[in-house]
């Protein structure tokens, strides 16, 4: 019943029934089976933390699951673990599927998601793994799984700058899928035409390109674009790239302003609701007043308690109205502690040497950078929230335009927990990018060599917060201050703009957000300094 329910999608109800059995006085084979049901279910519904826990459960009953149960079990586990990032726990998952796997079909699925997560690891043993997974599918007669593992093999190809491979790889995807007639794969066009440009065969690059652009969706036009713009360049094609770039920049508009269209509805629907409410509220006040006009004693309370009424309702619309209004100019006040003249005009500097140099690629690039980070704080100036993987996104926009601002040799690294899923959690928005320009300009840039900054974000006990550690290598706290400054901000880091966002934002969220800065290390001349947030995040 429960495989019935699982093959129509109808997961509560097949959920509903593995988690009965799993209730019941029943021997442990059975057990051991309702948990890898659970596990499996959790994992189809997004799930990943309830899916482990299961699988984990029925790992417990190992020797009452059959061979190719085992195999599915650790075949979850890998799975799971790869969505988590966590990649040598899944090859290793992986890998013991592989032992318990007798069907060739099962072998199969292994072998493709054991390649993906090596390739995404870095591993060397991607094309022995591939060309085992080719024998399966070539004695299954399973032409369409070809493609994909040859159009797999080409990504790792690219990642490799082996070209002529991964242009084999791409075309012999190609092949299969037009004699099976299946549908063409943008991927794999693009991916012909990377390996073309970088081989020098560049007007053939560009002709697979503007073929996978014919049948891209929204997002996968933004990265077509952007190649050949960047092909064209390497074409001496400068007009055309230029072309491509504008045409690029307004598919990235197009994407940007459905979103925007969507926020315009919202407000208008809401408040077209309250106008509503409001004239509701004001013919039920005229309708008790006339009803009650006969009872003039009666009538004067039930109006002066109306009035009362109606008062404190556009009194409470009025705090609300403040609250906006604070809450804009809070964000209007980070805005410009984000956008500051002296980065901007850095900023500008930096792409005026380029030009100066006719470094023409790295200018466009560097604008590139530029155009992302300006476009990404102006787009969720007016949010509250915002999705963790876009805030790294952010501030890895802004490290990059401060490579050459700072030193030399001055670096960065972003790291994130393999226990947090930033594409399912959102934090406060506006919030770290003014540490880490402090750290920058305060703790980095007070260093005449090997300047560099280490965001690090981390897992708590607490399923609603998370740990945000901003680290420099610089001259640290001055020991001259006293106990009392030691946890203050540097002034010109707009101390108390910051002070009020995180009012705002303890006020909003029902939290504290806790804030504590430290030395990094007990090195005397640059010791650095650790900046630890505790901000709350919630799920998406």
């Amino acid at each position: 019943m429960i495989d019935s329910l699982m093959a129509v999608k109808k997961y509560a109800q097949a959920k509903s029934k593995a988690a009965w059995l799993t209730e019941e006085q029943i021997p442990d084979s059975i057990s051991a089976k309702a948990h890898l049901y659970l596990g499996k279910i959790e994992l189809l519904t997004g799930n990943l933390d309830l899916a482990l826990s299961e699988y984990f459960e029925a790992r417990e009953f190992l020797k009452y699951l059959d061979a190719e149960d085992k195999a599915n079990l650790f075949s979850g586990i890998g799975v799971v673990y790869s969505k988590s990032q966590n990649f040598d726990d899944a090859i290793s998952n992986f890998k013991h599927a592989l032992q318990y796997a007798q069907q060739d079909i099962n072998r199969l699925k292994i072998l493709v998601n054991l390649g993906g997560v090596s390739m995404e690891a870095g591993k060397e043993q991607v094309p022995f793994i591939y060309a085992e997974a080719l024998e399966i599918a070539k004695k299954l007669k399973e032409a369409g799984v070809e493609a994909i593992i040859y159009t797999n093999l080409s990504n790792y190809y690219l990642k490799k700058h082996s070209w002529q491979s991964a242009i084999e790889s791409a075309n012999r995807s190609l092949s299969i899928r037009d004699s099976l007639k299946m549908p063409v794969s943008v991927i794999t066009l693009n991916n012909l035409g990377y390996a073309l440009v970088n081989s020098g065969t560049i007007n053939e690059g560009i002709k697979n390109y503007k073929k996978a652009l014919e049948y891209a969706n929204l997002s996968e036009k933004i990265q077509i674009l952007y190649n050949l713009r960047s092909a064209n360049i390497a074409a001496g094609e400068y007009q055309k790239a230029i072309q491509y770039y504008d045409r690029y920049d307004s598919v990235k508009d197009i994407a940007a302003s459905k979103n925007y269209e969507q926020k315009i509805a919202d407000i208008r629907t809401a408040y077209e609701t309250a106008e509503k409410e409001k004239k509701i509220i004001l013919l039920e006040a005229e309708n008790k007043i006339r009803k009650r006009e006969l009872f003039w004693v009666v009538a004067a309370g039930v109006f002066l308690l109306l009035l009362l009424g109606i008062g404190g309702y556009f009194r409470m619309k009025h705090l609300k109205v403040r609250q906006k209004l604070e809450q804009s100019r809070l964000r209007s006040k980070f805005l410009r502690l984000q956008l500051n003249p002296h980065f901007l005009f850095n900023a500008l500097q930096q792409v005026q040497f380029y030009i100066y140099r006719n470094e023409r690629e790295t200018s466009m690039q560097y604008l590139d950078q530029f155009g992302k980070l300006i476009r990404s704080v102006l787009e969720y100036s007016d949010s509250d929230f915002i999705k963790l993987s876009d805030e790294v996104a952010m501030l890895a926009h802004y490290l990059s335009l401060q490579e050459n601002a700072i030193a030399a040799d001055f670096s960065f690294s972003i790291n994130c927990d393999p226990l947090i899923s930033p594409e399912e959690i959102s934090i406060p928005v506006m919030l770290l990018q003014p540490f880490v320009e402090n750290a920058v300009i305060h703790g980095a840039g007070s260093r005449p060599e090997k300047a560099r900054v280490e965001v690090v974000f981390q897992r708590t006990k607490l399923k609603d917060k998370i740990r945000v550690e901003i680290i420099d290598n610089g001259t640290g706290i001055q020991h001259k201050k006293t106990r009392s400054q030691h946890n203050k901000l540097h002034r010109s880091m707009g101390q108390d703009i910051l002070q009020e966002r995180m009012k705002e934002l303890n006020r909003l969220t029902q939290t504290q957000i806790d804030i504590h800065i430290e030395n990094a290390t007990k090195e005397e001349k640059y010791p650095g300094t650790r900046v630890s947030l505790i901000i709350p995040c919630i799920p998406i």
